[in-house]
């Protein structure tokens, strides 16, 4: 079942959990994914940086986990709207505790591949080191899609450190499947950041 605010859907995801490659990463684990020395790793500051969002901009984090980045998408949209998705209830739970002050964050429980949200009404969506447990790629790339507002912005987060790491050249032609054109990337020589814009 999924859960956000007032709204239910059956969410039949098809995932499976567990810490190898292709698993969903299970939320009994959630805590060691905001250890403070993974910012040394993945900086969640420079991750929204990146994003160039607009203070009145409407974002959506998919997997967002316990939220690692979350609260700083929430600094940089004072004036918007942030909605942090995850398959596990128990991630959102982590992740509304860590952001129990910025009120304005909404949750969402929900598969990637059936978003109970109305079509176009997201400027940015943010996917941190999660689309390499996504089984149904076509599906997520339609639904990412169908959410954001024409012209908007998907950023996508990958780390070698990550058993599901997706290397730039498959994620790039994965987006141009699905409606997006490359816009930029990021890159350290074991990360990257890369952002493609709908159209």
């Amino acid at each position: 079942m999924v859960r956000s605010e007032g709204v239910t859907v059956e969410a039949g995801s098809g995932s499976e959990f567990g810490r190898k490659r292709g698993k969903v990463f299970p939320a009994t684990h959630a805590r060691s994914l905001v250890d403070p020395p993974r910012r040394l790793v993945q900086s969640p500051r420079r991750t929204v940086v990146g994003m160039a969002l607009a203070p009145l901009a409407r974002v959506l984090e998919l997997g967002c986990g316990p939220g690692f980045i979350g609260p700083f998408v929430a600094e940089a949209v004072p004036r918007g709207i942030v909605v942090l998705a995850d398959l596990q209830f128990e991630m959102l739970a982590c992740a509304r505790e860590r952001l129990c002050a910025r009120s304005k964050a909404r949750y969402l429980q929900s598969d990637a591949s059936l978003l109970p949200l109305r079509a176009g009404c997201f400027d940015a969506v943010l996917l941190a080191t999660m689309l390499g447990e996504v089984p149904n790629r076509d599906a997520w790339g339609k639904e990412i899609h169908r959410v954001l507002a024409p012209g908007g912005i998907v950023t996508v987060v990958e780390t070698r450190r990550d058993s599901d790491f997706i290397a730039f050249p498959k994620l790039y032609e994965l987006f141009c499947c699905h409606a997006f054109v490359f816009v930029d990337r990021r890159r350290r020589r074991w990360r990257y950041a890369a952002r493609f814009r709908a159209i």
